[in-house]
């Protein structure tokens, strides 16, 4: 049995892709309604990308230059003030997409066996996630997901990636559909958002901006993109 949680954002269907403004972010879900034997879902997922990243600038595919920083985050030398971030599983994919402020997305379809879990957490999550999933033996499962997309979408927002330590930082999700993160390597805070959402099984989504304490919070749309499959 999967666990309630609280429902996404104003989610809804979108072609063209809503205008992107100063302090909101978009999040993007596609879900690829079959297989290609001849492209794998991360080269499809990236293809996909590169039309939304070609869209928003409006740039053609040739005109459009993808970097990465020594760490290996993605940015547009193009364009510097579109922050993006992509991740994939099963046969889903998501894209945030933000104005001036960095940002990171993670998707993790659930499953995996518990003991299996259990084992990474008790080396690689912080004492007080490991005893927040303890608190529920019987989602245990949906639990560790959500924390682990929770844990990525902070490190690949501040573009360290697991170059940082998973230990090193605290991110409890809420009842509201959200997780407050206190960075202790960095002294950083942060709010991310989360869901489970289904398609061909069940999924955890995490995606959020890296802001300081002055910054206002991002203002966020959900949106399912049925292009492109």
């Amino acid at each position: 049995m999967i666990e309630p949680v609280a429902g996404l954002p104003s989610i809804y269907r979108c072609d063209p892709l809503p205008e992107l403004r100063a302090g909101e972010g978009l999040c993007l879900l596609h879900h690829f309604e079959y297989s290609r034997p001849e492209q794998s879902l991360r080269e499809r997922a990236q293809c996909w990308l590169r039309q939304v990243l070609a869209n928003c600038l409006s740039v053609t595919d040739e005109q459009l230059i993808i970097a990465r920083t020594p760490q290996g985050k993605p940015w547009l030398p193009g364009a510097p003030w579109l922050h993006f971030n992509l991740s994939h599983s099963g046969t889903s994919a998501a894209i945030v997409l933000c104005s001036g402020t960095e940002v990171g997305v993670d998707l993790e379809r659930i499953s995996g066996k518990v003991e299996v879990k259990k084992a990474i957490a008790r080396r690689f999550f912080h004492p007080d996630e490991q005893r927040w999933l303890a608190e529920d033996e019987e989602h245990y499962l949906v639990r560790f997901t959500r924390l682990w997309s929770i844990k990525e979408a902070w490190l690949k927002a501040r573009g360290t990636g697991l170059t940082q330590s998973l230990a090193s930082f605290c991110a409890l999700p809420q009842n509201n559909a959200t997780a407050d993160v206190l960075d202790e390597h960095t002294g950083e805070r942060g709010v991310l958002h989360h869901a489970v959402i289904e398609n061909d099984g069940f999924y955890c989504l995490a995606y959020g901006a890296c802001q300081t304490r002055k910054d206002l919070p991002v203002r966020w749309q959900v949106c399912l993109h049925r292009t492109g499959n």
